[in-house]
């Protein structure tokens, strides 16, 4: 394959891996074949359980426990879930990542090697990183996202911290982003 999309964010629901419909339909929209939409979210186990709602509060503190989980046993945490991430971008020649909320510190405390790196875009919405990957990445904050805004931003949408996929400018910028990066991998 050359080309990818794929999710990444912090699981509130560690039982799954599947996307919200949201994210389903953020993919839908994209200018890509369907081959090219990874419909999976961090950690890629289509084994998990399917999709439910999480109520904000235990999404949120689910995050924060991981947020500081990841943290406190990094090697550990790393040496679990660098092999499925690895493996999932080594399925094409570029991926464009769509990092939502923590997702961009996951990916970078994953420590990936650089020549996979250096294949890999993102697209960080709303991200809360203090360790981000050292890839092309694209920030996008929101002067409404209370708890994003305190972190550097590219790219300025009109959205709250869970509403950024409803954001014409993400889904805008995401749309010519894989354009570019499909004709650079043809």
């Amino acid at each position: 394959m050359r080309l990818q999309v794929l999710h990444l964010t912090g699981q509130s629901d560690p039982r799954s891996c599947a996307l919200s419909p949201v994210q389903h339909a953020f993919l839908d929209d994209l200018p890509l074949p369907e081959e090219a939409k990874v419909r999976l979210n961090f950690p890629y186990d289509d084994a998990l359980a399917p999709y439910r709602a999480v109520p904000l509060w235990l999404g949120s503190l689910r995050h924060l426990v991981l947020f500081w989980r990841v943290r406190l046993r990094r090697r550990a945490w790393a040496a679990r879930h660098r092999p499925p991430v690895e493996a999932q971008l080594r399925r094409s020649e570029r991926s464009l990542v769509l990092a939502g909320s923590i997702g961009l510190d996951l990916l970078g405390r994953l420590d990936l090697p650089r020549d996979l790196l250096d294949r890999v875009t993102v697209v960080a919405y709303g991200a809360v990183a203090t360790r981000p990957p050292a890839c092309r990445t694209i920030r996008v904050a929101s002067r409404r996202d209370h708890l994003a805004r305190w972190w550097p931003c590219d790219v300025t949408v009109d959205a709250g911290h869970l509403d950024y996929l409803a954001a014409p400018e993400l889904a805008g910028l995401c749309g010519r982003l894989a354009t570019e990066l499909a004709g650079e991998a043809a």
